[in-house]
């Protein structure tokens, strides 16, 4: 009996045992079926996710830096950190869940080599490559010399690093940017205005230009275009170059009225006007409102004295809230103060 006992005993241990060992096998084979080998990946103590192999993140940051690259190809891509492996074992399904891209692509730096072009002291274009900035630099020089000569303008491009790299100054935007250079260094031409029929006559010029200037726009009968009195630049001569009108200071989105009635010839952006609105009176005469922030007209549309045509801002080549008032001639610029003092 004591025989049959122990092997009774012997004979269950086994199969226990051999059971045990099936179930711990069934285990095994079911981790290594659903779990994987991995890389837990952190960069600068931050978790990115799990990768297959180190050579899997590679291959993605890799792939991030081609992205950047089609961008501008001279960009420097980096990591402020190199990334840290752990070795791991996850399901599957997490290699599916992760956002791997989304958070390398939040951990990568760029560097951007941008040249601006500056007219005196004022940056007025960028561009992404030195040569089109030098030349643009050059076209600016030259073109401001071929109407003025003793135009005194302080050309220079310079280097700069970017980590984003922004709008590029387009061709018709540095166009434009040029033409308004150009305009704003012609010589001061200031009219001889005699009234015939109320047309005025900028063929020559003589002592009494001013006070007859004066004497036109007294004539014109327009308003104040703004709610806001404060000049914080007048008319003339300014840090080298033309100041072509009045800049009166006020708040953002202080409205801007009409001068008088006339017809709008356009609305819209002007290099460094900003966005701006011309409206032309007739027999020659018209007003000029720029840096605004909204613009409530458009080209072609009649508009009456007082009318609100936009709002103030600061936009294109400007330091603050305010509303540049231009006062022309047929097409010459003219003290602007003149046509609003006292009104």
């Amino acid at each position: 009996m004591e025989k049959k006992s122990v092997l009774s005993t012997i004979r269950f241990i086994f199969f226990t045992v051999l059971a045990l060992g099936l179930i711990f096998t069934a285990v095994v084979i079911t981790v290594l079926n659903n779990y994987k080998p991995a890389v837990k990946t952190y960069i600068a103590g931050r978790f990115i996710g799990y990768f297959s192999s180190e050579e899997q993140f590679d291959e993605a940051y890799n792939d991030l830096v081609t992205e950047k690259q089609a961008i501008d190809s001279n960009v420097k891509v980096y990591l402020e950190e190199e990334p840290v492996f752990e070795s791991s074992y996850i399901r599957d399904s997490l290699f599916e869940d992760q956002n791997i891209y989304t958070n390398l692509r939040a951990e990568i730096k760029t560097e951007y080599t941008i040249y601006e072009v500056a007219v005196d002291d004022e940056v007025e274009m960028t561009f992404n490559s030195k040569d089109e900035a030098n030349k643009y630099a050059e076209d600016v020089k030259e073109k401001v010399s071929d109407v003025n000569k003793d135009a005194d303008l302080k050309v220079e491009v310079a280097e700069k690093k970017v980590e984003e790299l922004g709008e590029m100054t387009s061709v018709e935007r540095a166009d434009a940017i040029l033409n308004d250079i150009v305009d704003r260094n012609k010589p001061v031409v200031i009219p001889t205005t005699t009234v015939v029929s109320n047309t005025y006559n900028t063929t020559t010029t003589d002592a009494t230009a001013s006070s007859q200037i004066a004497d036109m726009a007294l004539a014109e009968g327009g308003i104040w275009p703004t709610t806001a009195r404060y000049i914080s630049s007048s008319y003339g001569w300014r840090w080298g170059s033309m100041h072509s009108g009045t800049d009166i200071a006020g708040q953002y989105a202080d409205p801007i009225y009409a001068y008088k009635s006339g017809l709008v010839t356009f609305a819209g952006w002007n290099g460094s006007y900003g966005y701006m609105v011309k409206i032309d009176h007739g027999n020659g005469f018209s007003t000029w409102y720029a840096h605004c922030s909204s613009l409530y007209v458009s080209a072609g549309q009649e508009v009456s004295q007082g009318e609100t045509i936009a709002a103030m801002g600061s936009t294109g080549w400007s330091t603050g809230n305010h509303l540049h008032f231009e006062t022309r001639i047929n097409g010459v610029h003219t003290d602007s103060y003149a046509f609003i003092a006292g009104k």
